[in-house]
């Protein structure tokens, strides 16, 4: 709450001002009664800030108030502190207190070298305030010209890390305009300046105010009145506003004193002495002691009275200036003696930053020699971590291979041996439907023969024995010829796999109570005879199965040629598998089902669920490279 009350202060600090002095005292008032020391500090100096414009000695107390509660509570907040030294500088400076300004400046310039204060804005200002303290000092132009040079070379290295949309940066043109007033070059002051106006969005009404009397005071250096009084007027307007008579007395009574001073170079002397009779009756009571200008003011009014012809008034004003000049000239001594010891302290702190440069340098070299070691040492040591790697990757790699080859050797191994295996069954299949046909076949082919000869008699084909034991030879027989025909398909020698499937489902579906509907798809390929001959036997052990085990009332085996082979998938509409042995094969079918599609590249995928059926997807990339014979 109290930096909220402290935000929106600053937001209407232009435009309300004494609305804003209100929320600062109710943040202040806020902090004390939750004894928050943090929002006691920034309401202090917010105050200050604000009295800066209506009367420099409160500007001061609160700043030494906010300083001394900093101090107390030993606080290490930068964010605090650099407003408080900032606010105490400045207004130490235009009380003409420059032993007391300085050391406020140094410390904030000691901050802001020391990398602490990490605000770009807040780093500008203060070089702003920095040049205007060197101008204030009158020491020689040179000095200063050198001087006020640093700070606009180290402030445009600041405004160039803002990003390009930021106004930040356009407050370079206020500094350099500071920085050719200094040296007296006014053209280039004014032309800074007037850039400034214009581009410097949300400008602070402070700020502009002191950019306008600027740009006057360039022109009455100049003994060029006219040009002066438009913009003075400016900033005289904002008397109409009751609230800026009191928060802004300070720029108003300088905008006064300007305005006497064109009138004095018009030789208007009745409207120069009623603007500074006002103006030396308002400088004591806001706390604006510049006495330079007390006593310019009061030469003036001697000229003025001189030029009119009344000499008593002008002899009067000239005894105090005369007075003051004296007093001036004494301070200015006392000063000049101060700021010989400043410039002693000046030059014992830059003998001890070099000293302390000197140390760093060398211990950069230190660190620079030790990382140059350390990085050849680093370097030799990625060297050798490297060549490590890249043996144990070669060693690895030499590995993966003799594994790859010893894998390839006993999947080739376990192929062959699966393919003599399925080679020998082939074989005895054949042997057995040879036998089969050629002998039992024949066996029942000749019992059948005689059966018929016997029946000729007409009372033994009466006999119902006899015309029954006659048909069950005959269905022997069309068994014993089926059977063999299975166990040695002619049509897949002669036709191929894909006919050789398509007369098997229908042979099976037209004797058994599940319909078979066979589909295929693509462009048929011929492939080797063992190839064929195991794809046939799974087919054929899984449409087995179906008839065994499934239940079905339906089945569908699709074909598909692909480019890199043969798809084939089964499914029924039975009761479905133990779910184990979707996941690992149990008994002697599935078992062999799968020795038999990967002895010839293939892979199986059986997805099946109670009583919604079973699907198997068989997949064979390529045809294996095997021979022909069997």
């Amino acid at each position: 709450m109290v930096f909220t009350l402290l935000r929106e202060g600053q937001h209407i600090a232009d435009t309300a001002p004494t609305r804003a002095f209100t929320l600062y005292a109710q943040a202040l008032e806020h902090s004390r009664q939750i004894q928050f020391v943090p929002g006691m500090i920034a309401a202090l100096t917010q105050t200050g800030t604000w009295y800066f414009g209506s009367d420099i000695d409160k500007a001061i107390l609160y700043g030494n108030q906010a300083l001394q509660l900093y101090e107390k509570q030993d606080l290490r907040n930068i964010n605090l502190k650099a407003p408080i030294d900032l606010l105490l500088a400045e207004a130490y400076d235009e009380k003409g207190k420059h032993d007391s300004s300085a050391y406020f400046f140094y410390r904030l310039s000691d901050e802001i070298e020391s990398g602490h204060i990490q605000d770009a804005a807040f780093e500008i200002k203060t070089y702003i305030k920095l040049i205007v303290f060197w101008g204030h000092l009158n020491y020689e132009p040179e000095s200063i010209k050198y001087t006020s040079q640093q700070y606009v070379q180290k402030a445009v290295a600041i405004a160039s890390r803002l990003p390009e949309n930021d106004y930040n940066r356009y407050n370079i043109h206020f500094l350099q305009g500071l920085y050719y007033h200094s040296i007296k070059q006014f053209d280039s002051a004014r032309y800074c300046f007037e850039e400034y106006l214009v581009k410097r969005k949300g400008l602070n009404l402070p700020r502009r105010i002191s950019t306008l009397l600027n740009i006057a005071d360039t022109y009455l250096m100049q003994n060029r009145p006219v040009e002066a009084l438009g913009y003075i007027e400016k900033v005289r307007d904002l008397r109409n506003n009751p609230d800026y008579k009191v928060s802004l007395a300070f720029f108003l009574g300088a905008a006064d004193f300007m305005r006497a001073s064109a009138f004095f170079q018009q030789h208007k002397y009745p409207e120069c002495i009623t603007l500074l009779q006002d103006y030396l009756s308002d400088v004591n009571g806001h706390g604006k002691l510049r006495r330079p200008d007390v006593v310019e003011a009061h030469r003036m009014l001697s000229e003025c009275y001189e030029n009119l012809g009344q000499y008593k008034k002008a002899l009067e004003h000239n005894k105090i200036h005369i007075r003051l000049h004296d007093s001036l000239v004494q301070k200015d001594k006392l000063e000049m003696i101060n700021r010989l010891e400043m410039r002693f302290r000046i030059a014992q702190k830059d003998k001890e930053l070099a000293v302390q440069q000197l140390t760093l340098t060398e211990a950069q070299n230190n660190v620079r020699r030790k990382n140059f070691w350390i990085g050849i040492i680093s370097v030799i040591a990625a060297g050798l971590a490297a060549i490590f790697i890249l043996w144990q990757r070669n060693s690895l790699h030499k590995q993966r291979l003799q594994q790859e080859k010893i894998n390839g050797f006993q999947q080739q191994m376990e192929i062959t041996r699966l393919n003599a295996t399925i080679s020998g069954e082939e074989q005895e299949r054949k042997r057995l439907a040879r036998e089969l046909h050629d002998g039992i076949g024949g066996i029942l082919a000749a019992a059948r023969i005689n059966f018929e000869l016997a029946g000729r008699k007409q009372e033994i084909r009466e006999e119902r024995d006899f015309s029954g034991g006659l048909k069950l030879l005959e269905e022997a027989s069309v068994e014993l010829r089926k059977t063999a025909h299975n166990m040695l398909p002619d049509v897949l020698e002669n036709k191929g796999l894909l006919q050789a499937i398509r007369s098997f489902c229908y042979k099976m579906g037209h004797n058994a109570s599940t319909e078979f509907i066979f589909q295929h798809y693509g462009t048929e390929k011929r492939f080797n005879t063992i190839f064929e001959l195991g794809v046939y036997r799974v087919v054929q052990e899984l449409i087995h199965n179906i008839l065994k085990h499934a239940q079905a009332a339906h089945a569908v085996v699709q074909m598909e040629y692909t480019d890199n082979g043969l798809t084939i998938t089964i499914e029924d509409d039975g009761i479905g598998m133990p779910e184990s042995n979707t996941e690992k094969p149990h008994g002697i079918g599935l078992t062999n089902i799968y020795h038999r599609v990967r002895s010839i590249g293939g892979t199986v995928d059986i997805q099946s669920s109670a009583h919604q059926g079973t699907s198997i997807y068989l997949e064979f990339e390529t045809a294996p490279e095997l021979t022909n014979s069997i």
